[in-house]
């Protein structure tokens, strides 16, 4: 008696018109976001991480997404966790761009902001959730533009987020998901710099403010 697989119904695909089409496109870095340490779950045991955000457009990749912009390159993002460890899939993805492997000295001196703006090459792949029914873009690789091959211009405009000399909240809700936001609003070093904030803004306060003159003749008594 042959004892079988059980098929087991599976939800279909979900389709998404901002889903980065699959396969190996010229892309360009322009948004990078330093959302900072938050909470995450790794085979059921909780973890953190540094999380940065980086995104990249597809110059060749165009579609209409907003009929008064009309068409605009395709855009795909991954997240990763923003640590100096050479076994680190960030630092994996820079050596496959630069071409070259980061010394240990080179790790600690890289500023990720130097890579915004430049040209790579980038694997992506479509993941179905099974929880979901949901499919995702997702990047599989990144390596530098073979010889001979050039990158469009850049179409989006560069952004960055970070806690140092980047931090402009009046700006996030056109250049950050709100998903993202919630989380970032979470992070310490959110309240860390919203404490900043407040104690300056109570510190350029005068101690003795000069009085506010008032014509008095004006006063109905």
């Amino acid at each position: 008696m042959a004892i079988k697989f059980k098929k087991v119904e599976q939800q279909q695909p979900t389709t998404n018109k901002y889903l980065a089409p699959a396969g190996t496109h010229i892309a360009r870095c322009y948004k990078m976001i330093h959302v900072g340490e938050r909470d995450y779950e790794y085979q059921g045991e909780p973890k953190k991480k540094n999380s940065l955000w980086v995104y990249f457009e597809l110059p060749n990749e165009l579609a209409v997404f907003n009929d008064e912009k009309g068409e605009e390159p395709y855009s795909v993002d991954i997240e990763y966790n923003h640590v100096p460890y050479e076994t680190a899939k960030i630092i994996k993805h820079i050596n496959s761009w630069r071409g070259k492997a980061l010394t240990p000295q080179e790790i600690d001196d890289f500023d990720v902001l130097d890579l915004l703006g430049q040209p790579c090459m980038l694997t992506i792949v479509h993941n179905t959730s099974a929880s979901n029914g949901k499919t995702y873009a997702n990047i599989a690789g990144i390596s530098g533009l073979p010889k001979g091959i050039e990158c469009p211009n850049q179409v989006n405009p560069s952004y960055t987020f970070d806690y140092n000399d980047n931090f402009d909240w009046t700006k996030m809700d056109q250049n950050i998901p709100q998903f993202l936001q919630d989380i970032m609003k979470q992070t310490p070093e959110w309240n860390e710099k919203m404490d900043e904030n407040v104690n300056h803004a109570i510190q350029s306060i005068p101690n003795n403010p000069e009085p506010i003159e008032t014509d008095r003749t004006d006063l109905p008594f």
